[in-house]
Order: structure tokens, then C-alpha cells, then sequence
């Protein structure tokens, strides 16, 4: 018995078979193709893309290696620290700490020392002699008019300063002499009287003026002849 084959070949046309059809060549032909091997071409066109994948993925891994093993740290992130507001609800107020850096001290300035002042020369001032004291007041007695039993003298007070100067005149009289009748001042109020002893003193009430002369005029009795005054002073200075 003849053995079979294991896989029929293609039959061999016959010259008495009829040409096969359109659509069954096209089937045959399509058979064909799906059954033959690819060229180099379609096999490199096929894993291009599957290799190009492949190359990416380790030049990426190569990179991540070297930048882990280099040690560089990420650039730092601004932070921003806003203040922290507690919650209206069950607040209770708290002692706020702070931590402040210390400023440096400032070092202290300088001290630069005084600068010397520059003696400066004194000149000494003259000596000034004090002012002379004004010229004392002068008083001239003298009588103005006579009568039986009485008489009018006067004492001409003068002064020669430059500023009203005030007076008082100093009489006494022997016993020859009676009681003071009146007295006055031409142009101006009488002046208080006072007895010292026998001594009359007048004090005037308004100043002599200056470089003026004023006239005081007493009247007293008389018993005798002698009218002139034992004692005359003007401030304490005689009369002439």
C-alpha cells in the first residue's frame, strides 16, 4: 500500500481541468503572501520603534543614577510663614514669644579727649576811683528885720550839687533871745520843727534843688540887744 504524504503537494493542472477563476487566483495569491518570509526591511521597520522606547527608558535611568550619586541637594523652596491667628471660639489669650536674633552691640565711639582751651590773656581793668561825694549844703545866717521886741532872721541855704539834696537847720540863741513866733519857707510848705535843749532843729519837707538856694525865716522875741544865734549848722555843717 502506498504511503501517504504528509502534506499534499499541489496538484498538478491537468490538461483537461478548467481555469481557476478571478476571486479564487486573488484568494491563492493572498494565501501566498501571508505565507512567505519577511524581508530585513519590514523586520528593522517593525522593532524601530520598540528599540527607540527601549533607548529612551535607560538614557532616563542613566541620568536619575548620576544625579543620585552626585550628592547635589534640590534647590530650596521659598517658604512663606504667615502669622498664626488663633480661633474665635474657646480663645484664651496667651504670653507671645518671639525669638528675636540679637543685634550686634555697636562698638562704643570713640573717645576723643577735650581740647585744651587756649588760655586767653586777661586784661586788667583800670582801677576807677570811686565818685567824689557831692559838695555838703552851705547855710548863711543873717537878720532880715528888726522891731522893739522882736525879729526876723534867716538862714540862706544853698546847693551846689547837681541833685536836690534834702536839709535841716540847727539854731540855738542865748537867753537874750525869747520864744519862736512863727517861721516859713518863701515857696514852699513850713518844715516840722523839733526842740533839742535849746536848740531849735528844722527839718524841711521838700528837698533844696539842685544848684538852688532856699531861705527859711524865724521870728522870735527879744530882751536884749544880741539877736545872733550861738549855734548854726546845716546839716551838720556851721553857717557862715
Amino acid at each position: 500500500m502506498p504511503s501517504r504524504p504528509d502534506r499534499p503537494g499541489p496538484r498538478s493542472a491537468s490538461p483537461g481541468d478548467a481555469p481557476p477563476s478571478r476571486p479564487a487566483r486573488r484568494r491563492a495569491a493572498a494565501t501566498a503572501g501571508w505565507l512567505r518570509r519577511p524581508t530585513r526591511s519590514e523586520v528593522l521597520l517593525l522593532w524601530a520603534p520598540t528599540a527607540l522606547g527601549v533607548t529612551v527608558a535607560l538614557v532616563i535611568l542613566s541620568a536619575v543614577a548620576v544625579t543620585r550619586g552626585s550628592g547635589a541637594t534640590p534647590a530650596p523652596r521659598a517658604s512663606i510663614d504667615y502669622a498664626w491667628t488663633p480661633p474665635v471660639a474657646d480663645y484664651t489669650p496667651g504670653v507671645a514669644t518671639t525669638t528675636q536674633t540679637p543685634s550686634p552691640t555697636p562698638p562704643p565711639p570713640a573717645t576723643i579727649p577735650p581740647l585744651s582751651p587756649t588760655p586767653t590773656r586777661t586784661t586788667a581793668k583800670p582801677r576807677t576811683a570811686p565818685p567824689a561825694p557831692p559838695p555838703p549844703l552851705t547855710g548863711r545866717y543873717s537878720v532880715v528885720d528888726t522891731y522893739r521886741d522882736g525879729f526876723i532872721g534867716e538862714v540862706l541855704v544853698t546847693n551846689p550839687s547837681a541833685n536836690g539834696r534834702d536839709w535841716t537847720v540847727r539854731l540855738q540863741f542865748s537867753r537874750g533871745v525869747g520864744r519862736l513866733q512863727t517861721f516859713w519857707v518863701d515857696g514852699a510848705p513850713p518844715p516840722a520843727l523839733t526842740r533839742l535843749g535849746e536848740a531849735y532843729v528844722f527839718t524841711g519837707r521838700t528837698p533844696v534843688a539842685a544848684r538852688g538856694k532856699l531861705g527859711l525865716r524865724v521870728q522870735f522875741e527879744r530882751w536884749g540887744r544880741e539877736i545872733d544865734p550861738e549855734a548854726c549848722t546845716v546839716n551838720g555843717k556851721a553857717c557862715a
